[in-house]
Parts: C-alpha cells; sequence; structure tokens
C-alpha cells in the first residue's frame, strides 16, 4: 500500500524525502531555494508596467513601498512558521486542512489550482511582448513560442527537482543582470530623484487603486507557494525563513530602483504597458540596455515558469494522494523522483490556456490567491491553538498583537482592490467573473469526493 502524506511535524530537521519518494537524494540547498523563492515571487520587475499606466506612477511607487509591508512581509513570516511547524510535502493544504477540516483544504487547494492556472497563462503574455521588441511575431509564432516555452520547462521540471534549482541559479543572474545595468545607467537620474509630476489619484481614484494595487500584489505575493515541496528542502525549518531573509529584500530594492531610474522627473505613465522596461532601457541606456532588458523579459517568463512548475506540478500529486483526483496521478518517475504524471498533465492543461489579456488575468489571479491566502492566515491563528508548543521552532513575535497583524495586514491590503468592483474600469467584469469561480468550490469538492472518494476512502484504503 502506498504511504500516505502526514501533516504532523517531523521529530529531526531532516526532510521527509522518503514519504512517496519525491527528490530522493536530490533535496534543495540553501542556495538554489532562494534563486527559486526570487523566481516564483517575483523575477524581476518585468509585469509592473501595467500598473503604472492604471494607478500612475506615484501611486505606484508608494504602493511598492507599502505593501512589501502590509502583504509580503506577513505572508513571509506566517509561511516561515507554518513550515517550521508542518514541513510536509503539500505545504499549505496540510496547514489548512489540519487547522480548519477537510473542506477548507479542499477549498485551499481548488483555490491555488484556479490561480496558477491563471497564473501561467500570464507569462505567454509577457513573453510576446517582450520578445516582440527584438523580433516581430506573427500569429503562428505567438503560439507556438509560448507552447514551447511550456514543454520545455515541463521537461526540466522531469528532470528532478536539483535541475530545476540549477537552471533557476543561472536564471536568476541573467535576470537581475540587464536590471542592474540599467540602474548603472540611470544612476543621476537615481541620485538626482525628482518625483513624477502626474498627482497621486487622478478621476477615478477606486479604480485606478484596486488596478494598481492589484498589479503590484502580483509582484509581490506568493511567499509561501515553496512550502509545497518542503520534503524536498534541505532542513526545512530552517532553510525556508533563511531564504525569505535573503529574498525579500532582493525582490523589493529589484522593484522600487528601477521604477525610481525610468519614472524620476516624469510627466506621467499613460504610454507604459507590457514590454515598457525595454523602451525605457533604451532610452536610458540605449541599445545595450534596452536590447538586454528585452531579453531578459523573454527569458524571465520561462525562468518563472519553470520554478513554478516546481511546485504547482506537486498539487495534482498531493491531491491524488488526497483521493480528491486520480490516482494515476500518484505515479513517481523512479530515475528522477519526479511526479511525471503530475507535470505532464500541467503541462497538458498549460498548453490549452488561451491568454485573456494581461490586467484581466491578473485580477482573476490576485483574487483566487488572495482568497486562499485568507485560509492560510485563519489556519495560522488556529494552528496557535492547536499546537501551542513550539519549543526549537521559530513563530512570529510581537505575541498575539503581532499574530494578528500579521494575519490581518494581508486582507486589509486585499480589501483596496474590492475598489475595482465599484468603479468604471473594465476590471468589474473580471472582478464578478472571479468571485462566481470561487463560488465554485463546493459542487468542485462535491464531485471530487464522488468520483475519488476524498481523505476518509483513503484513509480507509
Amino acid at each position: 500500500m502506498t504511504p500516505k502524506l502526514a501533516a504532523e511535524p517531523l521529530d529531526s530537521n531532516a526532510p521527509r524525502l522518503d514519504a512517496h519518494g519525491l527528490g530522493r537524494g536530490r533535496a534543495l540547498a540553501l542556495l538554489p531555494l532562494v534563486c527559486l523563492m526570487y523566481l516564483v515571487v517575483s523575477g524581476g520587475a518585468y509585469g509592473l508596467e501595467d500598473a503604472v499606466r492604471l494607478a500612475g506612477p506615484r501611486l505606484v511607487m508608494l504602493l511598492c513601498l507599502v505593501v512589501p509591508l502590509t502583504l509580503s512581509l506577513p505572508t513571509a513570516l506566517m509561511a516561515a512558521e507554518l513550515t517550521a511547524l508542518m514541513p510536509a510535502e503539500g505545504g499549505f493544504y496540510f496547514w489548512v486542512k489540519e487547522a480548519l477540516g477537510p473542506f477548507a483544504g479542499f477549498a485551499e487547494a481548488y483555490l491555488t489550482i484556479l490561480y496558477t492556472a491563471v497564473d501561467m497563462a500570464i507569462y505567454p503574455v509577457l513573453f510576446a511582448a517582450y520578445f516582440s521588441f527584438l523580433v516581430p511575431m506573427g500569429p503562428v509564432a505567438r503560439i507556438a513560442t509560448p507552447i514551447a516555452i511550456v514543454w520545455l520547462s515541463g521537461a526540466v521540471n522531469l528532470m528532478g527537482v536539483r535541475p530545476v534549482g540549477n537552471t533557476s541559479m543561472a536564471m536568476t543572474g541573467l535576470l537581475i543582470a540587464p536590471f542592474a545595468a540599467l540602474i548603472v545607467a540611470g544612476l543621476p537620474r537615481l541620485v538626482h530623484f525628482q518625483m513624477p509630476a502626474e498627482p497621486l489619484f487622478g478621476a477615478d481614484p477606486l479604480g485606478a487603486l484596486g488596478a494598481g494595487l492589484t498589479v503590484v500584489i502580483w509582484n509581490f505575493g506568493g511567499w509561501e507557494n515553496l512550502s509545497v515541496v518542503s520534503a524536498e528542502i534541505e532542513n526545512p525549518r530552517r532553510n525556508y525563513l533563511r531564504a525569505i531573509a535573503i529574498a525579500l529584500p532582493l525582490i523589493v530594492a529589484g522593484y522600487i530602483l528601477p521604477l525610481a531610474v525610468c519614472l524620476s522627473g516624469e510627466t506621467g505613465g499613460a504610454n507604459w504597458q507590457e514590454g515598457w522596461f525595454s523602451h525605457e532601457g533604451y532610452r536610458i541606456g540605449g541599445a545595450l540596455v534596452g536590447g538586454s532588458l528585452a531579453i531578459g523579459g523573454a527569458l524571465m517568463t520561462f525562468a518563472v515558469f519553470q520554478a513554478a512548475m516546481l511546485w504547482v506540478s506537486r498539487m495534482p500529486f498531493v491531491l491524488a494522494h488526497e483521493g480528491y483526483l486520480p490516482a494515476q496521478l500518484k505515479e513517481i518517475w523512479a530515475a528522477r523522483a519526479t511526479p511525471g504524471r503530475s507535470i505532464v498533465a500541467c503541462s497538458m492543461v498549460f498548453t490549452m490556456l488561451v491568454p485573456l489579456g494581461f490586467v484581466a488575468l491578473v485580477v482573476l489571479d490576485v483574487f483566487f490567491y488572495m482568497a486562499a491566502l485568507a485560509l492560510e492566515m485563519a489556519a495560522l491563528l488556529r494552528l496557535r491553538k492547536l499546537r501551542p508548543d513550539r519549543a526549537g521552532l521559530f513563530a512570529v513575535g510581537g505575541g498575539n498583537l503581532g499574530l494578528v497583524l500579521t494575519a490581518v495586514a494581508p486582507l486589509v491590503t486585499w480589501l483596496a482592490t474590492f475598489g475595482l468592483a465599484v468603479s468604471a474600469t473594465d476590471g468589474k467584469s473580471d472582478f464578478i467573473i472571479a468571485v462566481l469561480l470561487a463560488l465554485g468550490v463546493w459542487p468542485a469538492y462535491a464531485i471530487a469526493r464522488r468520483l475519488y472518494g476524498g481523505p476518509a476512502a483513503q484513509a480507509e484504503g
């Protein structure tokens, strides 16, 4: 009988590599983990351009200073505490299931699948935007090239967790370099920085705040995602927190400095759109900087995609073990200790996704992500009561006040995006679609249990 996933904390710091055979002998060390976290959360300032157009330069720069404090830091602390408490393959799914019950656990997985499916559709949009700066792309190329990215990413993941980590280290350096060149070329603009002339709020402040904040949240979220591969990380209780401490300031600086260079003294952001950093690089540093940013933007889509595939492909694997998906998805490719069928299934799904447009995809992505994050924060509060003994483990400081602030701050940040629902922008319809899809969790739960039995059937088997 196949061993079952368990949610209890481990008795030692060794990652649980033998529970299902994943990653056996190929665990992620600290440096690859940092690079993977950088890619899963950020991948560079690519993708912020639409926020400048939607919210205006001043408001976007303000949001990039505030959101790390109200969203990134609390989410990172939550992820570090619960990974230390429960370093299980499946990560946040088991946190929520343990704290709030099977249906909440399924809802967490359902929302995660929704936002990851949408998230994976975003990167071909960005790839086309940046690559077209270098090479004009016809309709066939705009379809064939992203599909090639999907399957190349799947192939790297089939090779195992270490090749993904090694590829991520190389890609992180390649992605940071163009922005470093932009900052060096624009250093006088940074030293003599002038605030953009456009006012903080325009004619539609709720719509601007909601749309701009949605894009910024997309760029700053995802600190808990790699908990899904906790059993494939060296010493996850210690290294997950260390990786966060290194990656967080790197990511914040990677957003603020390029924006400050490009927006210093600007009169507005109406021209900004996907791929615009390439045009700014050309204006500030010439063809070399502009071209390197375009190449970096294209590389980013592959780098982030293959890093995200690592943890995304584990979700069907975990849900199959939990009795919510077909048992075939539990199969492990023994030669590489990877969930082969799950990776192939994810690649097939992402191949079929047709991009809806960057902003529409981001609205859906952030809504599903933040709804899932709300469940994780509830689990954080609940597990403090269920498992109060944290001797030797990291825990969020500040007593009950610190714990509550950690849980509430991201949700207050999320509420500010609801301005889209009452604004005059196109985001209103996207927001309504997101709500309706999220409400599909109950029928999905009922169907999955009826077809595959759910955790109860797994326990009986």
